[in-house]
């Protein structure tokens, strides 16, 4: 594990809500510099609602938000310098070219690196004449993958990176997010559907339901607990459903 340098990540009793329906009741939780912090819950619960806040694109109702020391609602532009975002959907134009997606981006973040690049996207068969239309989803995620880490963020943020991705694409989008976080330290703030790739990546867990934040830890702390519970090695799964549908739990 890296070296703890503090917090990148502060959030402190934060409310959000849409009209009458709360979303986020009073959570806080903490990413440890160089850590990968996965954010686990149900759809609804409210993880993207707090991505969104993390990024600067939603003002909560309350608390307090630190993201590399700095408030994101106040400080975004300044923020998204450092900070590398792989979203639920790649959002790229369809008709441009890779090769005209990699120098856009290159001309927007003062420590790009363009061999890195270059060698990521020729590992995975991503041609740079290619249109991004003609692109599967697995190598669209790899592409806007290469194309942040590229910019050398000091944290990265991924938004549920493998949902609607075959079970090769994921594992390749983890192998590819393993060796890099082993060469780097990034700090990385995970949502994800897929347990057992979290488990094979982050080290820190917290479990939303019902706005609140019902568990959270390091991953070993929270299999050994309910192991010793149960009376039985467990997995994140069996953590996850025990919490949020503990009626199904075995």
């Amino acid at each position: 594990m890296h070296e703890r340098r503090g917090d990148d990540v502060v959030v402190e009793e934060l409310r959000c809500s849409f009209g009458r329906r709360i979303v986020l009741d009073g959570i806080s939780l903490a990413v440890p510099a160089g850590s990968v912090f996965a954010l686990l819950g149900q759809n609804g619960e409210g993880k993207t609602t707090l991505v969104r806040c993390l990024l600067g694109q939603l003002r909560p109702g309350a608390g307090r938000i630190s993201v590399l020391g700095r408030d994101p609602w106040r400080r975004r532009a300044v923020l998204m310098e450092e900070v590398g975002v792989v979203p639920e959907t790649p959002d790229l134009p369809p008709s441009r070219r890779v090769g005209e997606i990699l120098r856009f981006w290159a001309g927007l973040y003062p420590r790009w690196q363009d061999e890195a690049a270059g060698e990521r996207l020729e590992r995975f068969g991503i041609g740079l004449k290619r249109r991004v239309a003609e692109l599967s989803r697995g190598h669209k995620a790899q592409l806007i993958l290469a194309l942040v880490l590229a910019a050398a963020p000091r944290l990265l943020v991924l938004d549920d990176p493998t949902l609607g991705l075959d079970v090769l694409a994921r594992r390749e989008l983890h192998e590819e997010l393993i060796g890099e976080l082993a060469e780097r330290g990034t700090t990385v703030f995970l949502t994800s559907h897929d347990l057992d790739g979290v488990e094979r990546l982050a080290d820190r867990v917290a479990i939303l339901a019902g706005g609140r934040i019902v568990a959270g830890g390091t991953t070993e702390e929270l299999k050994r607990e309910w192991g010793d519970r149960l009376a039985r090695p467990v997995s994140l799964e069996d953590i996850f459903i025990g919490l949020v549908r503990p009626g199904e739990a075995a």
